[in-house]
């Protein structure tokens, strides 16, 4: 990886695809341990976002690092937030490919933003040292309801836990509403290439649009962080 430097300040500079296509193969390794570590290996809170006001207004996790969150919060019972872990392999939550491509699209955002005076091995693995998939959102936490989760004893034995059923119906999101947020004339074409074609991937719309499926990835993750606000 050390040529991979001087590849991101090509990349800055000329904007040119192949130049990301040769990014992508030397950081492909990277990308799937990445993806491979988060996939089958982490374990995530359910109190990772909490709803509850009891949560918000807390003070027992100031200047408590995020790892240590959930071993404060398990013996609380002031709140109803449910205490348990869940993982996304063990879970059927999603595919690897769904964390890979959210991993490249965080990458993309990282070289966007890279200062090329700087070094980018240092700097894309602090970016991806905490990194939490931009599905695992509020939304996604409560799509979990119908889920059998894991919850973890004193022992750090693991536990199965049913849980609750919310009442409370999410709003289905139509096409008018995705249309809404976009931006540009281009968000507008990659939407209704979607939109028209379900078998539509991400590969043909970059090919039909002549641009690289990198950026497709980048557009629709730009799209879906603009719904969930």
């Amino acid at each position: 990886m050390e040529n991979i430097t001087n590849l991101v300040i090509q990349y800055k500079q000329s904007k040119n695809k192949q130049i990301m296509d040769k990014i992508y193969l030397e950081l492909k390794t990277t990308i799937r341990q990445k993806t491979q570590f988060i996939y089958y290996a982490k374990w995530y809170p359910m109190n990772l976002y909490h709803k509850c006001k009891y949560c918000r207004n807390c003070d027992k996790l100031n200047n408590v690092p995020k790892s240590e969150y959930s071993i404060i919060c398990k013996d609380c019972h002031t709140c109803k937030c449910i205490k348990g872990f869940f993982n996304l392999r063990k879970n059927n939550l999603c595919d690897p490919e769904d964390v890979e491509n959210d991993i490249w699209v965080e990458i993309m955002r990282v070289i966007e933003n890279f200062d090329i005076t700087k070094d980018f091995n240092s700097y894309l693995f602090s970016c991806l040292w905490e990194f939490v998939p931009s599905f695992i959102t509020k939304d996604f936490i409560k799509s979990l309801s119908h889920k059998s989760l894991s919850q973890q004893d004193e022992g750090g034995n693991e536990y199965e836990i049913d849980m609750p059923v919310e009442e409370e119906i999410e709003p289905i999101i139509s096409s008018e509403d995705i249309l809404k947020v976009c931006e540009t004339d281009r968000e507008k074409e990659v939407v209704n290439l979607f939109l028209n074609d379900k078998k539509m991937t991400q590969e043909k719309a970059g090919k039909k649009l002549k641009i690289s499926h990198q950026a497709i990835s980048l557009i629709l993750a730009k799209l879906q962080n603009r719904l969930i606000k």
